[in-house]
């Protein structure tokens, strides 16, 4: 019967070692004691017997075995190295501590003493920043005990890391709890704060930490009442798409009635602090400020917005003055550098204004120097001190407009129920009984209105051109668009083009009589001379020297001091001149309203004057030349004169 002795610290440890070695059940294991633990020595030496006849293979599978206060390895043939964990205890090798890895054969005994943590839960409050803060330092352990896993693995290779795992276990040290920590606190007299998380935080600590237990509740800083500009800078000027600069743009910044130029943001007070024993911390007081307004500014109703009381051009003076320029005064020339004008007032300007500028203004315009080739505009006036060579003048667009569209509707009126007239008196006609009335309606047009679709055509042009103007209804348009359908191709031919006519000529009277033309007094156009160019003015005109080669329509009253010579002059009022005409080359056209007067001091010869429909052709040179209708029939007053 095999047999082995063996050494251990009770009998049944050397069984359940011994029996795992021989892969035996412990009760085939007999055992006889040699030698009882002494003085000398605290183990048992006993001799091993088991039934096998042969001797049970060795382990190849290692285990740890508990026997109470310790673990046993009862490590397999495999196992070469060991590696202790010493964190969770100590390892011994055949009674020596090891503390690195170290080798082992078979027969080694090898034990795992297992460490065990009492637990600890303490702090210590401070209270920081002249109490903006306290913070535990908190102490927290927990208690328990490492167990060794009983299987382990078969390599050359045990390391304990592996194996070792932390039990948890009562607690046998001092633990504080969250009545403990309320207590701190009261005894601190900390009484605002208090972080609801902080317990949890504390339990959360591994080891050694610091937890933030209150803090001060810090004052919010006020908001400062803000201003927002809205006048910046002046304008840079426009890029183009290529990336070139228009100079001829207007640079001026301008603002419409009612715009904003500034707000403010009203200040919000702030909120006082506590430190953590509930000792006010207070916040500072709210800067405010007040606009100061110049002219044509006002406040809103809120007082928290600058508006603008008129359109013109904004003017920050400081930080918080503003105002509205509505005179663009500029004291020097429109030139590329300045770029062209346009504003909502009057302009002045005290200089000349060079080609291919151009100056608008929504009220009057004064220029000191002269205009060449460019566009001027104003709605209340013009005066030019020097000469206007080229380009286009337009004073007072918007008379310009409606004399012209009631010029317009007028003419087409008159022709239309001419037109209408003569078709009825036809179809009452012995000739034309064989005939539709559309086709007699179509013979009085080719035979005596020839030009009544064109006309059509130019006032349905001219009207959807000014549209936006409040006398232009839909009505009107409408109108007008059915008179050139029924006037213009194969549209007199029509079934209805008789009815619907007639229902247009109806409308287009009673547009006439609504329409309403009132020109005033006060606008006028002032130059001193003028070549080339192109004027329209709804107001009165007035040249101090003389006129060029010029096309010239006034609403108003024509009183030129000077020569008028070449070109085309349209009055609506009285007209007089000192000298008309004088070219050979070219007549001078003069055209007045049939209520007007035509009053020449000295004419020359090769000019047409135009009353009405009727044409009147000065054949030779004529002084005192007065021409005017008086009941219904053009009357010509003149002195012969020689030519000078």
């Amino acid at each position: 019967m095999p047999e082995e002795v063996a050494q251990g610290r009770s009998l049944e440890e050397i069984r359940q070692e011994w029996a795992l070695k021989l892969k035996l059940s412990p009760e085939d294991l007999m055992l006889e004691v040699i030698e009882k633990p002494n003085f000398f020595s605290r183990q048992w030496k006993v001799r091993l017997k088991w039934k096998d006849q042969t001797q049970a293979p060795l382990l190849t599978c290692s285990q740890a075995i508990w026997d109470g206060s310790n673990y046993v390895l009862a490590l397999g043939e495999e196992v070469k190295e060991v590696r202790p964990f010493t964190q969770a205890g100590e390892v011994w090798l055949n009674g020596k501590l090891q503390d690195k890895p170290f080798r082992v054969i078979l027969g080694d005994r090898v034990e795992f003493h297992p460490l065990v943590k009492e637990g600890q839960l303490t702090w210590d409050l401070q209270v920081l920043h002249l109490g903006l803060s306290v913070v535990a330092k908190v102490r927290h352990e927990q208690a328990g005990r490492y167990i060794l896993s009983k299987d382990l693995s078969a390599l050359e290779e045990i390391d304990l890391v592996g194996y070792v795992n932390l039990e948890s276990v009562p607690s046998q040290s001092e633990v504080w709890n969250e009545a403990k920590l309320s207590t701190d606190l009261e005894q601190l007299k900390i009484v605002h704060g208090v972080r609801p998380e902080c317990w949890q935080e504390i339990l959360a600590v591994k080891g050694a930490g610091e937890v933030v237990i209150a803090e001060a509740s810090f004052p919010v800083p006020p908001e400062h009442a803000q201003l927002v500009d809205f006048v910046g800078d002046p304008q840079v000027p426009n890029a183009a798409e290529e990336g070139n600069i228009d100079f001829f743009a207007s640079k001026v910044k301008l603002v419409k009635e009612g715009a904003i130029l500034a707000r403010k943001i009203p200040g919000k007070p702030g909120v006082p602090g506590k430190d953590v024993f509930g000792k006010v911390l207070p916040t500072a007081a709210v800067r405010d400020f007040q606009f100061r307004l110049k002219k044509n500014v006002q406040l809103s109703a809120d007082g928290l917005d600058v508006v603008a009381a008129c359109a013109g051009q904004p003017v920050r003076l400081d930080e918080k003055t503003y105002m509205v320029e509505n005179v663009y005064v500029l004291q020097k020339d429109v030139d590329m550098a300045t770029g062209s004008i346009e504003f909502p007032g009057d302009v002045f300007i005290n200089g000349n204004v060079q080609d291919g500028l151009h100056v608008y203004a929504g009220g009057k315009i004064e220029i000191r120097g002269s205009v060449s080739h460019a566009e001027i505009r104003a709605e209340k006036g013009t005066k030019i001190h020097q000469n206007l060579l080229g380009g286009k003048v337009v004073v007072g667009e918007k008379f310009v407009v409606r004399s012209e569209l009631l010029r317009n509707v007028s003419e087409l009126w008159e022709q239309l129920s001419d037109c209408l007239r003569h078709t009825a008196e036809l179809i009452k006609s012995q000739g034309a009984k064989n005939l539709q009335p559309g086709q007699c309606l179509k013979h009085v047009m080719e035979k005596r209105f020839s030009e009544l679709p064109k006309l059509s055509n130019r006032v349905e042009k001219f009207i959807l051109e000014h549209k936006d103007d409040e006398l232009i209804t839909e009505g009107l348009i409408v109108s007008i668009r059915t008179a050139k359908h029924f006037l213009a191709g194969l549209g007199p031919l029509e079934l209805q083009s008789l009815p619907f006519l007639l229902r247009v000529n109806q409308a287009l009277e009673q547009s006439i009589e609504t329409m309403s033309v009132e020109i005033p007094e006060k606008l006028k156009f002032v130059v001193n001379y003028v070549q080339g160019a192109t004027i329209e003015c709804g107001g009165s005109f007035e040249c101090q020297k003389g006129t060029y080669n010029s096309d010239i329509r006034v609403e108003g009253d024509v009183a030129i001091e000077g020569v008028c010579r070449g070109g085309k002059v349209f009055a609506g009022g009285q007209v007089s001149v000192r000298e008309l005409g004088g070219s050979e080359m070219s007549s001078t056209f003069v055209m007045i309203s049939p209520n007007s007067r035509l009053s020449v001091n000295y004419c020359h010869s090769n000019v047409i004057v135009a009353v009405g429909k009727e044409i009147i052709r000065i054949e030779e040179a004529c002084r005192k030349l007065e021409i005017y209708r008086e009941k219904g029939v053009v009357q010509v007053e003149k002195i012969r004169a020689n030519p000078l």
